[in-house]
């Protein structure tokens, strides 16, 4: 009897033990830990963006600028462009005058998603880019351009990305034309 009486105590003991481990456990709030996003620069935009998306609004070959900070702060008007197009990856030059400097300029919109800091409330330039590759003015392959942010609003901002080859601007020759032959425009997120 005394094995009967020491076994039922051990497995009562054994009981309580598990009852007490199972009230614990569910008691104690299941945490999982969440990957961190990994930001890096993306895509984000085409020529021709639809409403509420970033992309590119219109690539220029405009007159070339001494100062373009100043010039491309503020909206340039496709009447003073030499050419333009709201596509990307299009030939141009058959109205840009030979032996005339000017520069590539390429106005993009980016809305809050790809450039907005919420933390900071304000906009942060730095978290998008633009990269150009033009073989006929020898813009090497992804060659990062210069950004002057027009304006923005509490939905985009708008910023010219532009190459004026140093300061000199760029030029062709007689029935030479200037075809963007890659251009991206990406967002770090």
């Amino acid at each position: 009897m005394n094995k009967t009486i020491l076994g039922s105590a051990m497995l009562g003991t054994i009981a309580i033990v598990a009852i007490t481990v199972m009230v614990m456990m569910a008691n104690t709030p299941m945490t999982r830990e969440m990957p961190e996003k990994i930001r890096e620069w993306q895509a984000v935009g085409d020529a021709d963006p639809g409403a509420g998306a970033s992309g590119v609004l219109v690539v220029y070959v405009y007159p070339h600028q001494a100062v373009p900070t100043t010039a491309y702060a503020s909206n340039i008007s496709t009447v003073t462009a030499y050419e333009y197009n709201d596509g990307l990856n299009a030939s141009l030059g058959t109205d840009v005058p030979y032996d005339t400097a000017f520069d590539i300029v390429v106005k993009v919109r980016a809305n809050t998603t790809h450039a907005y800091n919420s933390t900071g409330s304000c906009w942060e330039v730095s978290w998008i880019r633009a990269n150009i590759t033009c073989a006929d003015l020898s813009i090497g392959a992804d060659t990062a351009m210069s950004e002057q942010e027009i304006t923005n609003t509490s939905t985009y901002i708008w910023v010219h990305y532009y190459m004026n080859n140093a300061g000199a601007g760029y030029q062709i020759s007689h029935g030479e034309s200037v075809n963007v032959t890659s251009f991206t425009f990406d967002a770090y997120y």
